[in-house]
């Protein structure tokens, strides 16, 4: 997984645009095949903040500590909530009542806190300390709008990375 912090904005660009292409698939007159692309592709998406959270949490310092069993649990939520949301939108006898929007409002919560966990790495990592919400809404908004802000994103990744060489292999030894 770590791998991913090897390589170049335009490698992890590439990756991002082809997840995208693979989101959005559209085969006439076949919707379940649309919609399985489509959740393909979200959560194609989910994976690759999955690696980023997974790949920096190895270089954190010992004095800094984030859960990183919720960022485990809230991307599961996400997951299994984007997949009952394809469920309940694939019937044709739709109602709307407050059953149907959990599954969004439980996406949204579990989302936002997938893509703030590898910001609120990233920005620690950069500070050697552990940062407050407005320290790293910035890198928030750019995860938010991906693939575009990886170009300015994976440099400073880059950055860590070389600068820390042995993080993961004395943790993991």
């Amino acid at each position: 997984m770590r791998a991913i912090l090897h390589l170049k904005h335009w490698q992890i660009f590439s990756l991002l645009m082809l997840i995208m292409l693979i989101g959005n698939i559209d085969l006439k007159g076949m919707d379940q095949l649309t919609m399985a692309f489509s959740t393909t592709g979200i959560i194609l998406y989910l994976m690759v903040l999955l690696m980023y959270g997974h790949a920096l949490y190895t270089y954190l310092p010992k004095h800094i500590s984030f859960n990183y069993n919720l960022f485990l649990i809230s991307s599961f939520v996400y997951a299994v909530a984007i997949s009952t949301i394809t469920i309940l939108y694939n019937t044709d006898n739709f109602h709307q009542t407050a059953f149907y929007i959990l599954p969004f409002v439980l996406a949204a919560a579990a989302l936002l806190y997938a893509i703030s966990f590898p910001a609120r790495i990233l920005r620690s990592l950069e500070l050697n300390r552990k940062v407050q919400f407005g320290e790293y809404t910035m890198l928030v908004l750019s995860i938010i709008f991906w693939p575009f802000c990886i170009w300015f994103i994976q440099p400073r990744i880059n950055k860590i990375v070389a600068e820390h060489p042995l993080a993961f292999e004395s943790i993991s030894n």
